[in-house]
C-alpha cells in the first residue's frame, strides 16, 4: 500500500528503510568526534536535502517563514561564550537549524572551532563536539523522526481500512482469508498466520534496538544485518515467501548473532530486546523455512 505525499508516492516500507537510514546517519552525526564531524555533518545535510519526503517536509515547514538563525544562535551571547535560544515558534526554530547547519558547511567553518565557542565544564574535544550538536541540532533530528513515524501510522491505517479479516474453512483446515479491495482472496491456515505474526513483532522489536549498538559493533555489520532483517519481512509479507531469500538472511543473521553475542548481551542489558530474543527469532525463522516447499 502507498499513499501521495508531497506530490509523491510513498509505501510502508519505503518509510521504515528510510528510518532506519535517517536514524543511523543521525545517531552517527550526534556522535561525531573531532575526527569525524567535519564529514558527518556533510554527509546528514545532503541526505535530507536528497530524499524527498524529509525536504519536502522541511520545505513545507520553512516555506514563507522569515527568521534569522543568529537569533537562536547568538554568539559572545553570555560572559563571551556563544548561546543557543530557541524560538518559541517551532517553524522558526527548524528554520533556524537548518541555516544553521547550511552555514557552517558553506562557510567551510571547523565543526570544533564552532562548539568550543559554546561553554562546556570538561575540556575534551570529543565532549563539546558532541553536546554541541546535541543542543544544536537534536529538535531538527526529533522533528523529522516524529514526522517520519506519524506517516507510517497513517499508512498502517490506510492498509487497514482495505483488509478486512473473515474466517472460513478450507476443506478440514481452520483459515483466515484476507479480502482486498483488488477481489483476490490469499488463504493461509491459522498456523502458518501464527508463526508470521510472531515473526513480524520480533522484528519490529529488534529493528529499532540495533540503533543503541553503534558504539559496539561497527556500522556496516550493522548495516548488513539489518538488510537481512528486512529482507526477512518483505519475505514473510509476500504472498509467495523465497525459501533461497529466507535461508541466505538467516545465514547472516546466524552468522552475526554468532560473532557479537557478547557484545548483544552487554549492549542491550538495559534493553527490552535480550538475546532470547534473537534465539527465539532465529528459531521461528528456521520453523518457516521448513514450512516451505
Amino acid at each position: 500500500m502507498s499513499i501521495l505525499w508531497g506530490g509523491f508516492m510513498i509505501t510502508y516500507r519505503e518509510l521504515r528503510e528510510m528510518s532506519l537510514v535517517f536514524r543511523r546517519l543521525s545517531s552517527n552525526f550526534l556522535n561525531s568526534t573531532d575526527d569525524t564531524a567535519q564529514i558527518l555533518i556533510q554527509r546528514f545535510k545532503i541526505y535530507i536535502d536528497t530524499t524527498p519526503f524529509i525536504s519536502e517536509l522541511l520545505r513545507k515547514t520553512m516555506d514563507g517563514v522569515e527568521y534569522d538563525f543568529k537569533e537562536c544562535f547568538a554568539s559572545n551571547a553570555h560572559g563571551g561564550w556563544s548561546e543557543v535560544r530557541p524560538p518559541v515558534d517551532e517553524s522558526c526554530h527548524i528554520k533556524a537549524m537548518y541555516d544553521y547547519m547550511s552555514a557552517i558547511i558553506s562557510n567551510n567553518a571547523n565543526v570544533r572551532g564552532v562548539a568550543i565557542s559554546y561553554y562546556h565544564s570538561t575540556n575534551k574535544f570529543n565532549d563539546r563536539i558532541q553536546n554541541f550538536l546535541n543542543n544544536a541540532f537534536k529538535p531538527l533530528i526529533d522533528y523529522i523522526n516524529d514526522a517520519i513515524s506519524r506517516e507510517m501510522i497513517i499508512v498502517e491505517e490506510e492498509n487497514k481500512k482495505i483488509t478486512t479479516p473473515m474466517t472460513q474453512n478450507i476443506e478440514n483446515v481452520h483459515g483466515t482469508v484476507i479480502q482486498q479491495g483488488t477481489g483476490n482472496i490469499t488463504s493461509h491456515t491459522n498456523i502458518v498466520n501464527n508463526e508470521v505474526q510472531a515473526i513480524l513483532d520480533l522484528l519490529d522489536r529488534i529493528l529499532p534496538s540495533l540503533e543503541e549498538l553503534h558504539n559496539d559493533i561497527p556500522n556496516d555489520v550493522l548495516d548488513d544485518v539489518k538488510d537481512d532483517l528486512f529482507s526477512v519481512n518483505e519475505q514473510l509479507k509476500s504472498q509467495s515467501p523465497k525459501k533461497n531469500r529466507l535461508q541466505k538472511a538467516l545465514a547472516g543473521i546466524k552468522k552475526f548473532m554468532s560473532d557479537f553475542s557478547m557484545k548483544l548481551a552487554v549492549s542491550l542489558a538495559a534493553s527490552s530486546v535480550t538475546q532470547t530474543d534473537w534465539s527465539v527469532l532465529i528459531s521461528q525463522i528456521e520453523v518457516f523455512i521448513t514450512s516451505l516447499k
